[in-house]
């Protein structure tokens, strides 16, 4: 076995010393949870015995039913009690600035999952260690820029949608253009949804986007209705949820089926308002 204390360690020692395979190592490194490798090159890093006391306190942790989340916080919050002052030099705002607006123009293009810490500190040209100054992971610095992260989705078609007239018909951009434009939109949801119980933070996030987004469809349907389009209902808010729901919906649906387009999903529910109409007038004729 090899001696911790003697030379640079390896993945393979890691994993031997420790017992943890090397993809969940690197997966707690990606994450924040391990402090990242001294890089001699892309391809070859070196450990060191305090890697292989930090596997060792998050194996007693998870053993111990810690969630994710607050093994993070607490492995961050051991590190920096060991640095001491020294953690944050050569740490600045405008650095930081910079990797919230990469980020936030990654996130919106290429969606949370497909959009990786190498992507962000590549595009900068700053390295991994650099990275890890302001954010001990991935899913923190999601935290902080999610808002920027719609704003740029959607910042050059909502003057299109909102010149839009006809409730019915902006209600149908909308929906075209995060099932055409930008399927990472629902991406984005879908962290919100997952990562709620590990990081408190995100709940309220969570709901605040979908409050947003149902009373942003909650306008057009009040349109709709007033305008004698689409029959009252009791409880216009629940519409509003359902309708932000279709649309993850409708994305699973083109994920797993290439036959359902967003053209076709999007029939489907304006067949299904033309129904509504047409069975509210039916009872009125039959009373």
């Amino acid at each position: 076995m090899p001696n911790a204390a003697d030379r640079p360690l390896k993945i393979s020692d890691l994993e031997e010393l420790t017992g943890i395979p090397r993809g969940t190592i690197h997966y707690y490194i990606r994450e924040g949870l391990v402090s990242p490798p001294e890089r001699t090159s892309k391809t070859m890093a070196y450990y060191s015995p305090t890697h292989v006391d930090e596997l060792n306190e998050i194996r007693l942790l998870r053993d111990t039913g810690f969630p994710v989340a607050r093994i993070r916080g607490v492995m961050d919050s051991e590190r920096k009690k060991k640095s001491g002052p020294s953690r944050n030099a050569g740490v600045t705002p405008e650095r930081k600035r910079q990797i919230i607006d990469k980020a936030v123009e990654l996130f919106a293009r290429k969606g949370y999952h497909q959009t990786k810490i190498t992507d962000i500190t590549d595009a900068l040209g700053v390295g991994h260690s650099t990275f890890y100054l302001y954010f001990p992971s991935k899913l923190a610095l999601f935290i902080e820029c999610i808002d920027g992260v719609f704003e740029a989705m959607f910042s050059g078609v909502w003057q299109e949608i909102r010149d839009e007239k006809d409730p019915l018909l902006r209600l149908r951009k909308r929906g075209e253009v995060v099932l055409k434009s930008y399927p990472q939109f629902v991406d984005v949801l879908q962290v919100l949804h997952s990562t709620v119980e590990d990081d408190p933070r995100l709940e309220a996030k969570r709901k605040d986007i979908y409050t947003s987004i149902a009373m942003t469809v909650k306008r057009d349907l009040v349109k709709a209705i007033e305008e004698g389009r689409l029959p009252p209902v009791d409880d216009i808010d629940i519409m509003s949820y359902v309708l932000v729901g279709f649309l993850e919906t409708a994305s699973l649906l083109m994920s797993i089926d290439k036959s359902y387009t967003a053209d076709k999903l999007l029939d489907t529910i304006a067949w299904i308002q033309q129904w509504n109409v047409s069975g509210e007038h039916q009872g009125e004729r039959s009373r």
